[in-house]
C-alpha cells in the first residue's frame, strides 16, 4: 500500500469578523484550504496565552536585612527597608544628639544598576510587626517631603557595592545633619517647634512617640510601597 504524505500548510491565517464576534483560522497550501475553523475570541486569548511559558527569572541579588519590599527594571532596583533601631545618633544644625530616640521608621531606596542610590524616603510606621495594614504618622522632625521623599541636600548618597550593606543606610541618612527646612509643628501632638522638640525627647523612651507626640496620616505600610 502506498504511502500517502499528509500536505503541510504553507500559512496560517488569522482574521476577526467583528459582525461574526469570532475569529477565523485557515490553514493553507498551495493546493487550497486545508482547515477552517471558527474561534471564540476569549478561547483563543486562553489558547495563545497557555502557549507562551516564560523560563527567564530576574534576580534580586542577596537582599538587605528587613527588606520588606523589592521591585526592578534592568537600570534600577527599589527597596523598602525596614529600621530595626529605635535609636540612632541625630544632629540638628550646631547641637549633637546621642542615642537619640526614634520611633519605627521605614526607609525606600532607589538604587541604580552601578549601586549608587538615587534618592531616598522616610516614613514612620506603628510599632508593630509589619504589614500591608501598617499604619504610618507624620514624620515629625525636617526634610521630609508630604510624599515622604527625603530632602537630602548637596550630600552625596552613598553607592553600595553588596546589596546587603544596604541594612547601614539608615543609619548614614539619620546621621546627616537636621535644619529646619519642611518642619511642621502639627506634626507632633504638642505643637512644638524643632529645636524644643528634640530636647523635649532627647530623654523619652521610644514608646513615648506614639502616646504623645506622633500624628496620624491616613496612610498605610502598603500605601507607602506602592508611592515608592
Amino acid at each position: 500500500m502506498p504511502l500517502v504524505r499528509k500536505e503541510s500548510p504553507e500559512e496560517v491565517i488569522v482574521r476577526i469578523s467583528p459582525s461574526r464576534n469570532t475569529i477565523i483560522v485557515q490553514e493553507r497550501s498551495p493546493g487550497g484550504v486545508l482547515s477552517y475553523r471558527e474561534i471564540d475570541p476569549v478561547e483563543f486569548y486562553y489558547a495563545l496565552n497557555g502557549s507562551c511559558v516564560g523560563n527567564e527569572y530576574i534576580s534580586s541579588g542577596f537582599l538587605p536585612e528587613h527588606c520588606l519590599h523589592v521591585s526592578m527594571n534592568a537600570a534600577e532596583r527599589r527597596f523598602v527597608i525596614w529600621n530595626p533601631d529605635l535609636r540612632a545618633d541625630v544632629i540638628y544644625r550646631d547641637t549633637e544628639y546621642m542615642d537619640f530616640p526614634l520611633p519605627r521608621l521605614v526607609f525606600g531606596l532607589r538604587v541604580l544598576a552601578d549601586g549608587r542610590v538615587a534618592d531616598c524616603s522616610m516614613g514612620v510606621v506603628a510599632d508593630e510587626p509589619p504589614t500591608e495594614d501598617t499604619p504610618m504618622f507624620f514624620y515629625p522632625f525636617s526634610n521630609v517631603y508630604d510624599d515622604e521623599r527625603v530632602c537630602t541636600g548637596n550630600n552625596i548618597l552613598p553607592r553600595y557595592k553588596k546589596l546587603s550593606a544596604m541594612k547601614n543606610f539608615p543609619r548614614y541618612l539619620l546621621g546627616l545633619p537636621d535644619n529646619d527646612d519642611m518642619f511642621y509643628s502639627a506634626h507632633n501632638q504638642k505643637g512644638l517647634d524643632h529645636k524644643a522638640l528634640l530636647e523635649h525627647l532627647k530623654d523619652k523612651d521610644p514608646a513615648y512617640y506614639y502616646t504623645d507626640i506622633l500624628v496620624p496620616n491616613g496612610r498605610t505600610l502598603s500605601d507607602f510601597i506602592l508611592r515608592r
